[in-house]
């Protein structure tokens, strides 16, 4: 998606919102978009062109995204709990940005937390070593059907299409 079409396609609402994140935020939304493009490159690298729909790669993009933007803001703060509250936020406000259906919102919900958790437990480890917990962790990601069965896998990430 072009810069142009996604800039035309916010709403005033979400545009404040945007803005707000920033004045409120700057540092960290620049590391939101650093670690943004970071996922993307990396998605694309290893599951191009199909990381975009409701698959096993998307779960693996969404639990990535979150790390890397907690980890980046971790640069500009030392406190996790104000990191992990601004990766939640600006995420849940992406969910309501680009709304899906229920399931597939639930699951990108799920997996972000999947993402936030890994942050919290591998802190202290390289990128390199979280991305491949993350690969490991796709190994055991569950097709799901509803989003009470999301509810129940925890731990795992979770997509509902195959690839």
């Amino acid at each position: 998606m072009s810069i142009w079409k996604l800039i035309k396609g916010i709403r005033c609402k979400q545009l404040i919102v945007l803005v707000g994140f920033f004045l409120k935020r700057p540092m960290f939304m620049l590391s939101t978009g650093k670690a943004t493009s970071q996922t993307l490159d990396i998605v694309q690298e290893k599951f191009p062109g199909i990381h975009g729909k409701d698959n096993s790669a998307n779960a693996f993009r969404h639990a990535l995204w979150n790390y890397l933007i907690a980890v980046r803001c971790l640069k500009n703060e030392k406190n996790i709990k104000t990191i992990l509250s601004w990766t939640k936020e600006i995420t849940d406000w992406h969910e309501d940005f680009s709304p899906n259906e229920p399931l597939a919102r639930a699951m990108d919900l799920h997996n972000n937390q999947i993402g936030r958790a890994l942050f919290e437990s591998h802190e202290n480890k390289t990128e390199k070593e979280a991305i491949i917990a993350l690969e490991l962790k796709l190994m055991d990601a569950v097709r799901v059907d509803s989003c009470e069965e999301v509810e129940k896998h925890s731990t795992n990430l979770v997509f509902i299409d195959t690839d």
